[in-house]
This record gives C-alpha cells, structure tokens and sequence, in this order.
C-alpha cells in the first residue's frame, strides 16, 4: 500500500460517512471477501456500479465520503462515465459494432466504458483489512478505497484525486472531458466525425477546452481517471 493511500484511509476512517447508497446483495469473490456479504465491501461496490450504469446520481453520490471538492470530483467522475455511454451509442448507431472497433484502434485519447452487465462488479477483487478494504477492478491500476463507520461502508473520494493535483481543478479537467464528448456526438449522427480518427477529434477537441500551459495537467487528470 502506498504512502499516499495509507494517508487517504486514515483519513477517511476519520470523517462521519454521508447517508445514501443503501446495501446490495452480491456474491463473494476471493480468499479476502466476506462469505455472505450484503453489507459489507462489496455490497457496496456493487451499488456504486449499479448506480452508475444506470446514471442513478443520488445514490451513486451516496456512495461516496469525502471533502466538498472531492465530492465535487466524484460527481465529475459520474459526468465522464455518462458522457462515455453517450459517445459510444453515437459511434454504434452510425457505424455499428466494427465502427466502434475502428474508434477504439484510432490514434489519441481513449475512452474508457465502464462495463453495465451487473455481473461485472463480481469480477472487483475485494482486499478487507478490518475497517478498510480496497477494491481493485480488472484493469486498474488504482484501487478504489473504502472504509467502515457507524455500521456503513463507503467509497473515499479522496482517492480519486491525481497526485499532485487539487481535488477542484482535477474535477474541472473531468467535466471538460465530459463536456467534450457530448459536444461530439451530434457531429458522430450526422456522419462529420468518422469513427477511424475520432479519438483524435476528441483529443482535439478537449486540447482546444484548456489552456495550453493546462495541458499536461489536464491530460493527467483524464489519464489518471483512466486507472481505475
């Protein structure tokens, strides 16, 4: 566990958790999960995913602890993740599966599609340590982490924070992102963005949302959201 996660739990073990987000049945996964958990860890992460595939914005804010601007960057993680869904259906409903396949082989930034099958969420590998665990998702590389008090777990907003930047302006680069995509998708309808360079489009495109002495930060706000 890094320095900088340690930091996060311990501060999230500190700070009174925010009403929402109610238990979700799930199945365990791993040596490390409960073996009936329905409120626990992964019942937890199991809501988050829910209310986020279905674009449910109170209950996946539920779900979250943390300061006013790190809550502030979970809802602008929840605008990038409906923004995604709506860029996709765009690329399918003009060009169809394989147009969609061409998008995610072109040059510039990727856009990662939180998967909405509900069994997806079974796939988390769930670490508990007593009042803390951490739920890493297939391909990430940052865990989400979680804590327990008075009886509720949530997730840490906290932990979506970049290194090195603050939680607000990582939270602004996130609704640019999301801002971008949308802006895109009118255009991917009426056939002006063909689906082989759109992600240049949209690298473009969101460039020409930031300054440019912004830039590198930016891009590490997206990059870094990428990791989960």
């Amino acid at each position: 566990m890094s320095a900088r996660m340690k930091r996060s739990v311990a501060a999230a073990l500190a700070v009174l958790v925010l009403a929402g987000c109610g238990p979700t049945a799930d199945s365990p996964r791993g040596p490390a999960d409960s073996s009936a958990d329905t409120s626990g860890p992964r019942a937890l992460l199991a809501s988050w995913h829910a209310s986020l595939a279905s674009g449910d914005k109170p209950p996946y804010l539920g779900c979250f602890v943390g300061s006013k601007d790190e809550l502030v960057l979970a809802l602008a993680a929840f605008e990038v993740v409906q923004a995604g869904y709506a860029f996709h259906n765009a690329v399918v409903a003009a060009y169809g599966p394989e147009g969609w396949k061409a998008f995610e082989e072109s040059d510039g930034i990727r856009v990662g599609l939180l998967p909405r099958d509900p069994a997806w969420a079974q796939t988390i590998t769930v670490m508990r340590m007593g009042p803390a665990a951490f739920g890493y998702l297939p391909r990430g590389r940052v865990p989400l982490a979680m804590s327990e008090a008075g009886g509720r777990w949530r997730l840490h907003a906290s932990g979506l924070v970049p290194p090195g930047l603050e939680a607000r302006r990582a939270a602004d680069y996130l609704f640019r992102w999301a801002a971008t995509l949308r802006e895109l998708v009118p255009g991917i309808g009426d056939g002006q963005i063909k689906a082989d360079r759109a992600r240049r489009d949209v690298a473009e495109r969101f460039q020409s949302r930031v300054a440019t002495a912004e830039q590198p930060a930016a891009a590490e706000a997206v990059d870094y959201f990428m990791m989960y």
